[in-house]
């Protein structure tokens, strides 16, 4: 096909959103979306390319795959290279074989798979870190590469008809299919190939001749319009706390489309700024740019322990990633493009190929089976930063298993549970506080604690797919249930994260949107949380005390600005110091002023309940990092199984002891 100057421009419409929203600049929210354009240009180039090939009788399904390996294997197996050679200076044991283990993916073009099952959703503020995350995209791509030729040629054979509709049958089920599960299942929608296809398929339907060749001046003009300004839209409006992708995914890919589209219609001032020369270097780049600017990123977060990006930071990570990508670009893809790589035979080619992906291979097993490469680090270093990594509690709830089988305490004598645990993560985080004060009594612990379920039944929250809410519903309504008709059950404990139910806000380490917390099917902001909290928990502890039940109240713990283990981890093994801001308790209550507003009124107006605070037992002012060496907290708001015996069970046992 003849080179279309505007869609290296596109490319570049796509790839600096996304380079500008990995930094942190301000006014691009939804820089994400890129990608989704990149979908559609992927979509349509691959299509039109080999369905002239087929159509003329010269395709060849292992020519292709020599032109992919061309395309992406050079640079990225140099950006891959040099993300291990990084991650050998500047990550941890567990990070590094982390990334070890996302480059083994990536080299079996699988890493989307990976990332789904290991990042815990791309919007989390923790995949900031991971060298290697923005391969998920190449993975769909490729797994899109090596399927949809096969089906093309089957498809050919039936003739154009039968081509252009089955390919329209495949991109509507593909976008319902991603409609249907991005609200319920939100980080398999973004990561996996079926939810996708859609967005590559728009472009193929574009190749396959769905739109008209032509179109009248003025048709082009307000279309090319409208498509920028699509994708603008996307690009400025969007944020991580948008339902994507789904229907949300429509305006950038339709915007996309439509440019395409009018590039090969005729033209028009869209079609003409795209292919304004500096437009089209970039997009010359954009694959190299892409490749570098999220390692180069994910680095300078590691070494800073920070998400957020000063001013300085982002300019330089900006920089250095288009100097990188310029110099993969010329020296590395141009030559296996057009160079000397056209002189080699196939065989040649593909063992080339082979032979870079099987280095990187043998490098990225044997740093996991050492643990990380360890040995970089002297004994002592490592000795501590394993003492840190052993704080971390890896059971604090009892999630997915039957409310009845999730006991803890005295359990030897069988008797039967007379206190019981509800919450969310906060809650299942204090159970050896609340297990070891149940032995000393000679009691049994029901526990009914979910990460993220607020422990507020009737509420879903504005931030977690429909099955997460599904499922914080049936647990919150078994609990509940328990508590009205279980005699044996005596106290009830309950904690959650109160300041971010509360608030409607994160803390600003962890880079995330808005919580609004309301009732099914009502629309609700994070203004009226507190108000919608307060009504939520005087009606559940109504109930409760109806039932006869005592209430125990656990005030909030204080959230840190940071991830408390991994600055120390920095400190121990890079000699990175310690941060300054460490939060004192007057800062703490500010966060926390209605949240404890709120339980400590209910525990004053209603005999049967006992507030317990806790913010000023782990702050006295300062809210220290360290007990005796050892990390308080597992995160920036989880306490360690350490502090939560230390700190809070003395606080428990004197307010049961006295009450309020």
């Amino acid at each position: 096909m003849n080179y279309r100057p505007d869609i290296d421009g596109l490319r570049t419409v796509a790839v600096l959103p996304v380079v500008f929203y990995h930094a942190g600049v301000v006014g691009f929210p939804g820089g994400f979306v890129g990608v989704d354009v990149f979908f559609v240009i992927s979509g349509y180039l691959i299509t039109r390319i080999i369905h002239d090939e087929m159509l003329e009788g010269r395709f060849s399904i292992l020519h292709f795959y020599e032109r992919r390996a061309r395309r992406i294997l050079p640079a990225l197996l140099t950006v891959m290279a040099a993300s291990l050679a990084m991650g050998w200076v500047w990550l941890s044991p567990a990070n590094y074989d982390a990334l070890a283990r996302s480059a083994g993916s990536v080299l079996v073009f699988l890493s989307n798979v990976w990332f789904w099952q290991n990042s815990g959703g791309y919007f989390d503020g923790a995949t900031d870190y991971l060298p290697l995350l923005h391969t998920w995209s190449l993975a769909v791509e490729e797994q899109f590469y090596i399927l949809f030729p096969l089906v093309l040629l089957v498809l050919v054979r039936m003739g154009r008809r039968a081509t252009l509709w089955v390919t329209v049958a495949l991109v509507l089920g593909s976008l319902v299919l991603a409609a249907w599960a991005t609200p319920r299942m939100p980080s398999a929608s973004f990561y996996l190939l079926p939810t996708r296809i859609w967005e590559l398929g728009v472009g193929s339907l574009l190749a396959l001749g769905l739109a008209p060749g032509t179109a009248p001046r003025w048709l082009r003009e307000l279309v090319g319009v409208l498509g920028l300004a699509a994708i603008v839209y996307a690009v400025t409006q969007y944020d991580g706390a948008t339902v994507f992708p789904g229907l949300a995914a429509l305006p950038p890919v339709l915007g996309a489309a439509a440019l395409i589209w009018i590039g090969g219609a005729g033209g028009s001032v869209a079609g003409r700024l795209l292919s304004w020369q500096p437009v089209v270097f970039v997009g010359l780049l954009s694959y190299s740019l892409y490749l570098w600017h999220w390692p180069i990123m994910a680095f300078a977060r590691n070494r800073m322990m920070d998400l957020h990006l000063p001013a300085a930071w982002q300019a330089g990570t900006i920089a250095l990633s288009l100097l990188l990508a310029w110099a993969s670009w010329r020296y590395v893809e141009c030559p296996f493009r057009a160079g000397g790589a056209r002189r080699m035979s196939r065989g040649t080619n593909f063992a080339a190929s082979g032979a870079g992906i099987v280095v990187l291979g043998v490098a990225a097993a044997a740093i996991m089976m050492t643990g990380g490469v360890e040995r970089r680090f002297a004994p002592n270093r490592l000795a501590l930063e394993q003492a840190l990594t052993k704080q971390v509690p890896h059971d604090w709830s009892c999630e997915g298993r039957e409310l009845r089988s999730c006991v803890f305490g005295n359990t030897i004598s069988g008797g039967a549970p007379s206190w019981a645990v509800w919450g969310d993560s906060h809650a299942g985080m204090l159970l050896p506080s609340i297990g070891e004060l149940a032995g000393e009594q000679n009691r049994s612990v029901l526990v009914a604690t979910k990460g993220g379920c607020p422990p507020l039944p009737g509420l879903v929250r504005s931030d977690m797919p429909q099955s997460e809410n599904a499922a914080c519903a049936r647990l919150n309504s078994r609990m509940l249930e328990t508590l009205r008709t279980d005699p044996d059950i005596q106290t009830v404990f309950i904690a959650a994260r109160w300041p971010l139910y509360v608030e409607g806000t994160w803390i600003a380490s962890e880079g995330k949107g808005t919580v609004a917390l309301g009732p099914v099917g009502e629309p609700v902001t994070p203004a009226d949380n507190a108000s919608v909290v307060t009504a939520a928990l005087e009606t559940v502890v109504a109930e409760i005390l109806a039932a006869g039940r005592q209430v125990v109240l656990l005030g909030p713990v204080p959230e840190m600005p940071w991830d408390v283990t991994a600055r120390l981890r920095a400190s121990v093994l890079f000699d990175v110091a310690l941060p300054s801001d460490i939060p004192d308790l007057t800062a703490v209550q500010l966060r926390q002023e209605r949240g404890e507003a709120i339980l400590s009124s209910l525990a004053h107006q209603n005999d049967g309940v006992i507030y317990v605070p806790l913010a000023s037992v782990i702050c006295r002012p300062f809210c220290s990092l360290t007990d005796d060496g050892l990390p308080r907290y597992s995160d920036n708001h989880h306490l360690t199984v350490n502090s939560a015996r230390h700190l809070v069970t003395p606080a428990l046992r004197s307010a049961l002891l006295h009450g309020n």
